[in-house]
């Protein structure tokens, strides 16, 4: 089976990696961390792995800029020579920094101007215009160590009157403590929230009505269950739903067709599929705390236990928990699973 045999799996495709304009729903949240940067404060982004911190990124930015007439760019932090993405050193890490800003004072023509490694963004306080800069993957400075982490954190903080930050920040137990002591007070934090209902029937509907292609309402609700309204685990099982598809198929696609490709055993017959069990399973096992852990294990498994308050807080806030009338349920039956096959023994883990 070709996982891009109908014209509507390569839409959904390059949903996941290049969000087209027609498809940015949050451009409303966009605008009001554009407007927290261009009035004087630096944004820090939160969220579990794959809820969309990257494009609300991007989209912060832009927006910015073109409120003030200013300008932007973003650097993702984690090390593009190494397969696991971790920087080696500090000075790496400050290198790289540097060498971005001097790269956009040269595009803007300000080439006599020179970053200094120790404090990069220093030199943009030369230019007259808003400047903003956003930093993806903090988390990948977990890999520095404390002290280290620490003090490059400060040096991407200690920005002119013209600089403002936008930073990408994971919620995880190794680095949550890190984010929480040195960033949020003095960013304003958001954390990234599931897509809402119509949100989520634009980001299907729209690329299927250009290929003739409708989703049934169940169809749309069933998605949304499985999903959370999560945008990532959304685009990935719509394209691997697209791809079973005749490549001349159009009409209307029905709750039977959609959940026949989320069972684990079909998700485990694609790369894609297999990307989304373990995004699960990261999140799970290496992401949440452990008390958070304990608490989706329990309602997975519909047990009673002991869960801390601030533990059922951080999942609410998240959106991985819904407070319902007797109590939580788990938000999106494909996390809901996955717990569940780890409480039960159907999917081993380790914890590292």
């Amino acid at each position: 089976m070709s996982e891009t045999g109908h014209p509507l799996a390569e839409r959904y495709l390059d949903a996941l990696y290049d969000l087209p304009d027609t498809l940015r729903v949050r451009k409303e949240l966009e605008d009001q961390l554009a407007a927290t940067l261009t009035g004087g404060h630096h944004v820090c982004i939160r969220g579990f792995w794959r809820i969309g911190k990257t494009t609300l990124l991007k989209g912060t930015l832009q927006r910015a800029a073109e409120r003030t007439g200013g300008a932007g760019f973003s650097l993702d932090l984690r090390d593009p020579d190494r397969d696991d993405g971790l920087p080696q050193s500090a000075e790496a890490v400050m290198g790289r920094v540097a060498a971005k800003v001097q790269e956009f004072l040269n595009r803007v023509g300000a080439t006599e101007l020179k970053a200094d490694v120790a404090k990069p963004l220093q030199v943009l306080g030369e230019l007259a215009a808003p400047i903003f800069v956003g930093f993806d993957e903090l988390i990948a400075l977990h890999a520095l160590g404390p002290e280290k982490a620490t003090a490059v954190i400060g040096a991407l903080l200690d920005t002119p009157k013209n600089v403002k930050v936008v930073m990408v920040c994971h919620l995880h137990r190794e680095v949550d403590a890190l984010f929480e002591s040195l960033i949020l007070p003095v960013a304003a934090s958001v954390l990234v929230p599931c897509l809402s209902d119509d949100e989520l029937v634009h980001l299907v509907q729209t690329p299927a009505l250009a290929e003739g292609i409708t989703f049934e309402n169940e169809a749309l609700g069933v998605l949304a269950d499985v999903t959370g309204n999560r945008p990532w685990e959304l685009f990935t099982l719509c394209h691997l739903l697209a791809a079973r598809l005749k490549p001349d198929f159009k009409g209307t696609i029905s709750a039977a067709q959609v959940e026949e490709v989320i069972t684990l055993d079909v998700l485990a017959e694609t790369e894609d599929g297999q990307k989304l069990v373990d995004n699960c399973l990261r999140i799970l096992v290496t992401a949440m705390t452990a008390e958070e852990r304990t608490v989706m294990e329990l309602l997975s498994a519909g047990k009673e236990g002991e869960a801390t308050e601030d533990a059922l807080k951080r999942l609410e806030a998240s959106g991985w928990i819904l407070a319902a009338d007797d109590g939580y349920t788990v938000n999106g039956a494909l996390m809901d699973g996955i717990t569940r096959a780890v409480v039960e023994g159907e999917i081993k883990v380790s914890v590292t």
